[in-house]
């Protein structure tokens, strides 16, 4: 059970990393590529960042899966309930918001898509942040620092 916390731990940190990296790097340089090389940039994008996200992100779902349904009956319990709704939810906005957004995007540019990228990106932004500290937390139980 420790190597899957751990697995879980490190794929939160290196995804919020990540997210917050795309937040306020990657997805505003949108902005900055022609629309004649937009369609090519987009693809590119697209097809690259699904080799890094993807597997961190089923590496984050199963392993919150297994933490949640091996800690049923004791008091670390809700934190892993927690960590699995944060999980889910991740997932909820990314393939029902994000990736049809993206669809969009990937025919042509376009500003009110690029910024209901931009809005619903922050909020799955904001709920990475809230696992990675939510982790942090879990540590500092489990460290006996908290």
């Amino acid at each position: 059970m420790t190597y899957i916390l751990l697995l879980n731990i490190v794929s939160a940190f290196i995804l919020v990393g990540l997210i917050l990296t795309i937040q306020f790097v990657h997805y505003p340089s949108f902005r900055y590529v022609s629309n004649r090389q937009f369609e090519e940039f987009h693809r590119f994008h697209s097809k690259r960042i699904s080799f890094v996200v993807i597997p961190l992100m089923l590496v984050e779902l199963v392993s919150s899966l297994i933490l949640y349904l091996n800690n049923q009956d004791n008091m670390i319990s809700i934190v892993f309930l927690i960590n699995l709704i944060l999980v889910l939810s991740i997932w909820a906005l990314t393939f029902l918001g994000i990736v049809p957004i993206h669809n969009q995007l990937a025919k042509a540019f376009d500003n009110l898509t690029f910024k209901k990228l931009l809005l619903f990106n922050f909020f799955r932004t904001i709920l990475w942040i809230s696992r990675g500290l939510l982790m942090i937390i879990l540590l500092g139980f489990l460290f006996e620092i908290i």
